[in-house]
């Protein structure tokens, strides 16, 4: 049993059964000694557990053919993947294409991690990144060309939330007036129903006839309703005048709405608002303002299409009850008669007019 080498390329070489009238077995591995003499150590100990090695053999592919093969079946025609495509071609390929895929292992991964961190990438990023990764990788495990995926034993990294970025009413107000006409109602609908910007631009009159918008092109792939405010059922009305044959709620000069950038920018700009306020700001803006006017988490995130209550939980610090549920644990409790009281009285009741606090 023992590792040689061929051009570049590294080999294991051992038998099984092991010992006189074994089967000898040559496995080509990859570039990496380290490697080849894991795959080794593996082969081994399937041989003294009584497993036969030959089973754990499987097919050498790069990961940048699979990653490939990966984007055509899974990624392509999907405007909503062309991040994960750059980020395939721009970062993962660039560091893990020479590799063959039964050669990463959790190591390569945190490697990889390391190496984005060093590049300051932000932890969010990397988390993404990560989680294609491991749609690569799975898919190598169902398509039979490795046994595990690697990224499930390597942590995704601890990401620190900022304060949730959301309009103020004024500021809304601002941004809808210097909206470009066609802009102006895709902008109302966003801030009414808290949808993303495909799925607002791709609404249909079908989608709002029955009192509620249904977005049914959503990102978890689920459909969703959302009531139709008295301002959205205005706007549709207004809409509603001039109606396309193929049925599309947004159009411009006769043809759908398919991007807003250049517009949305414009409008932002011209309202006074920062760099930090996107289209996506409209749909913060929906469920912050929904929070504070004491909406329940539960049935806000049935609205905005979460699948997991962690992500509403973002909001939480916005309820008012959120915050005033605090008070009762805070500070010294006051006193009457020697005895705690357990009540949560306001804040006036407490200090007088003439505290100058």
């Amino acid at each position: 049993m023992a590792l040689y080498k061929r051009g570049k390329i590294w080999f294991i070489d051992y038998y099984y059964p092991p010992g006189r009238g074994g089967k000898r077995i040559r496995e080509k591995v990859g570039p990496s000694k380290e490697e080849a003499q894991i795959v080794l150590s593996e082969r081994l100990k399937d041989i003294r557990q009584g497993r036969n090695p030959e089973l754990r053999r499987l097919p050498l592919t790069l990961f940048s053919d699979h990653a490939r093969e990966v984007v055509a079946k899974h990624y392509a025609n999907k405007r909503c993947h062309a991040w994960a495509k750059l980020e395939i071609e721009a970062n993962l390929i660039p560091y893990f294409g020479a590799m063959f895929l039964t050669a990463i292992t959790p190591k390569h991964v945190s490697g990889y991690i390391t190496h984005r961190t060093a590049a300051g990438a932000k932890h969010g990023t990397i988390n993404r990144e990560r989680a294609v990764l491991s749609k690569i990788m799975s898919s190598a495990v169902q398509w039979e060309r490795i046994h595990d995926n690697p990224i499930i034993r390597v942590e995704r990294l601890e990401e620190v939330r900022g304060r949730v970025r959301f309009l103020e009413h004024d500021e809304a107000d601002k941004l809808i007036a210097c909206a470009a006409p066609h802009l102006k109602p895709i902008i109302v609908t966003a801030l009414e129903t808290g949808g993303r910007k495909s799925e607002v631009l791709g609404l249909t009159w079908k989608d709002v006839e029955r009192g509620v918008v249904y977005f049914g092109r959503t990102k978890s792939g689920k459909g969703r309703e959302v009531p139709i405010t008295p301002v959205l059922a205005s706007t549709f009305k207004e809409l509603s005048k001039v109606r396309r044959i193929d049925g599309r709620v947004f159009t411009f000069r006769g043809r759908p709405i398919k991007s807003v950038r250049t517009a949305f920018d414009k409008a932002r700009e011209d309202a006074g608002l920062g760099d930090d306020v996107v289209f996506h700001t409209t749909r913060h803006s929906f469920a912050s303002w929904y929070v504070m006017r004491g909406g329940d988490l539960y049935r806000l995130k049935e609205l905005l299409g979460h699948r997991d209550i962690k992500t509403t939980m973002i909001y939480a610090h916005l309820s008012p009850e959120h915050v005033q549920g605090a008070v009762t644990l805070m500070g010294r409790q006051p006193q009457i008669g020697g005895h705690l009281v357990d009540t949560n009285p306001h804040l006036e009741d407490l200090v007088g007019s003439g505290s100058g606090l």
